[in-house]
């Protein structure tokens, strides 16, 4: 019971059945091999940190050249048609952008994803809690498109005509799993803190080296879904095991820990009563799986 108190106050979350959280990551074109590594650095950090928070079959990445604007479109296609408006999705953009005064283009192999696009495949998703990601150049031109209720934009720049490389997707990653990123301290980065940490490390990286700022990110949506978004749980370390009941148990706490998440997108929609109510009895069996895992470990090392 001690166990169970000190996750609830730590958390202050709870459960809701059938709600899950989608994030698919897009790695555009490097151009260069500097960005292409860091690219592909960010790809590896993001899709690390998120997948404290949801089942590996719901994180989609989509890696530099693997992949088409046609084939993306589908996919996305696919996935409005087995996500509900309960579930939440997370859409990661790790590129570079350009913006023609007219219409925002984001670079990949072959025909590049426009603006339009992205406002086509996200207005198709029943899910009425999303999160928009836009971590490069000229990502700023898509605020205006794509804004809409229960959306959160994180975008790199302040509009289209910050053309120039960004720094904000690199730390952006480190927030995600950087424990001073986590300002109230539950162990959860939530967009809005990720993306307060980031914001911080861009300016201090301007004026660090004595550069006038070529980029100004912006945070554009209802304030308490990107406070309530969770992004990636801290101090979570999978034990790698090809243990069947540890995996089984392991995958029983991330689906908890997933509609844990969740409900702090609902908790507005509750009575008090109900939201404790739930709170208390998720915050048990929580304790009970990580207590089980826990066992399970020692076992395994005896």
């Amino acid at each position: 019971m001690i166990r169970a108190l000190t996750i609830l106050f730590a958390m202050t979350v709870c459960a809701t059945a059938g709600a899950e959280l989608q994030v698919v990551i897009i790695e555009g074109l490097g151009g260069e091999p500097r960005y292409a590594e860091r690219f592909s650095e960010q790809v590896v950090g993001i899709e690390t940190a998120v997948s404290t928070m949801t089942t590996s079959d719901r994180v989609a990445v989509f890696r530099n050249g693997a992949f088409t604007r046609e084939t993306l479109l589908d996919f996305f296609d696919e996935l409005g048609s087995r996500m509900n408006r309960d579930d939440r999705l997370a859409v990661f953009m790790i590129g570079h952008g350009s913006f023609d005064d007219n219409q925002y283009k984001f670079n990949i192999a072959g025909p590049d994803v426009t603006d339009e696009d992205l406002k086509t495949v996200l207005d198709a998703i029943p899910a009425t809690a999303q999160l928009l990601v836009n971590s490069g150049s000229s990502s700023g031109a898509v605020q205006e498109k794509l804004q809409r209720g229960g959306r959160t934009l994180m975008l790199a720049t302040r509009g289209g005509v910050e053309r120039h490389a960004t720094r904000f997707g690199d730390y952006l990653a480190v927030a995600l799993s950087d424990s001073s990123a986590d300002v109230d301290k539950n162990n959860i980065v939530s967009a809005a803190e990720a993306f307060q940490f980031a914001e911080r490390q861009v300016a201090d990286y301007y004026d660090r080296n004595g550069q006038l700022a070529t980029e100004h990110p912006r945070l554009d949506g209802d304030s308490d879904n990107a406070a309530r978004f969770g992004l990636a749980r801290l101090g979570v370390a999978k034990r790698s095991t090809d243990d069947t009941a540890l995996r089984r148990l392991q995958t029983d706490r991330d689906e908890l820990n997933s509609g844990i998440d969740d409900l702090r997108l609902r908790r507005d929609s509750m009575t008090s009563d109900a939201y404790q109510e739930a709170l208390l009895q998720n915050m048990l069996e929580l304790a009970t799986l990580e207590e089980q895992i826990e066992l399970r470990e020692a076992e395994l090392d005896q």
